[in-house]
């Protein structure tokens, strides 16, 4: 087979992969290739409900995704490419139990510029009318949350690091990974790669490629199910996104196209070991469960119809935290992986400072946090909600 060789290697074409690529060759870093088993958003980013929220109780997180909300409200102008970016705001609602914690995450929002505030119900129904608080004891209202969509956002990525000369190989399967001193080399199934820098960035496929070079990462991997629902009247693409934080499945639901809402969870869902047996269907028993409480939220939807239902996998760390830079004892290897089912929001900010740290730069956001051998040195990420992908 063929021997090829490049500046920079990245395996995985979801938005990690791309948006690093794209920083990559902004900054410089010679020729940049991008290996991609199927095509172009094929896997995990795919399957994203591209919510951009900055309500995070870990600071680090907080500070990458206001700073990444910014670039996607401004896409076009920052990067290049429409990214079908929704302005809606963001209903989070909370027990008691979450009072403290949520007012703490709030005064810093409003310390880096998110407009927050704390609303009483009467207030809170004038932005959605169709929402009961019968049960919630604390309710937070960011006028600055919304979607976009990931295909297009990935897509936009992959065209503006194509402008700047990156070469993204699709349908190139990697079959393995090995390192000869300073040089990498990725078989692939059309030949195979020699490059000094390699970014591992295939979302729940990164252990299933690490393995041939004998690596394992921290995470494990779960199915996550979404369904839209619709009733008589359309739901108004308007109204905010909502967190409801007193449900055991931390359900989340947003506008969708066609007058429906999407509804997901935010809890660790159901445990896989290989995320190809992955199918659209989605259970009877999750579909009933999700709308009593999406009809205890809103009781308008106590009829209502479930139109769609697909799943998406998630990479799940101990903490729920990435594991995002250097990986220890393989030098010239990173890695990204491990978002828990909040990466595509922090994206834009964290494939910049990982294209940074790759070039030996100082990042403009740091993510040392996320370093990648913080669990075998006890440095775990802890949230004020403990797990899950609000942490």
């Amino acid at each position: 087979m063929t021997t090829h060789t490049a500046d920079v290697l990245i395996i995985g074409g979801g938005v990690y992969g791309c948006a690093t690529a794209y920083h990559l060759a902004r900054l410089g870093a010679g020729k940049v290739v991008v290996l991609e088993r199927r095509h172009v958003c094929a896997g995990g980013t795919a399957k994203s409900c591209a919510i951009v929220r900055t309500h995070y109780s870990v600071t680090t997180n907080l500070v990458h995704a206001v700073e990444s909300l910014k670039i996607f409200a401004h896409f076009d102008e920052v990067v290049g490419g429409d990214v079908g970016w929704h302005r809606t705001g963001y209903l989070i609602l909370g027990p008691e139990a979450h009072r403290e914690p949520m007012l703490r995450v709030f005064a810093e929002q409003n310390a880096h510029g998110i407009d927050t505030a704390v609303l009483d119900p009467a207030a809170a129904h004038e932005i959605h009318p169709l929402l009961s608080y019968h049960d919630v004891e604390v309710i937070g209202y960011d006028t600055f949350t919304g979607y976009a969509d990931p295909y297009l956002t990935t897509t936009a990525y992959a065209n503006r690091a194509r402008d700047l000369g990156v070469t993204i190989h699709t349908n190139t399967p990697v079959t393995r990974l090995s390192s000869e001193g300073r040089v990498k080399v990725v078989e692939t199934t059309d030949g195979t790669w020699h490059a000094p820098l390699v970014l591992l960035a295939a979302g729940p496929w990164t252990n299933a490629i690490a393995a041939t070079a004998g690596l394992h990462f921290p995470y494990e991997i779960s199915r996550h199910k979404v369904i839209t629902l619709r009733i008589a009247r359309p739901y108004d693409p308007h109204w905010p996104i909502v967190k409801d934080l007193t449900t055991p499945d931390k359900i989340y639901f947003r506008p969708e196209t066609g007058g429906v809402v999407l509804v997901g969870t935010g809890d660790h869902g159901d445990p896989i070991t290989d995320p190809d047996t992955l199918t659209d269907q989605v259970d009877m028993d999750h579909i009933v469960r999700i709308g009593r409480l999406v009809s205890n939220r809103m009781p308008a939807f106590a009829d209502a119809e479930c139109t769609a239902g697909w799943t998406g996998p998630y990479d799940i760390t101990p903490d729920w935290n990435p594991l995002v830079g250097a990986v220890p004892g393989v030098e010239g290897l990173f890695v990204a992986v491990g978002f828990s089912g909040h990466g595509f929001k922090l994206a834009p900010t964290i494939s910049e400072a990982l294209a940074q740290t790759m070039l030996g730069q100082t990042p403009r956001l740091s993510i040392a946090d996320y370093d990648p051998n913080r669990f075998a040195e006890g440095r775990l990420l802890r949230g004020a909600y403990g797990i899950g992908s609000i942490s």
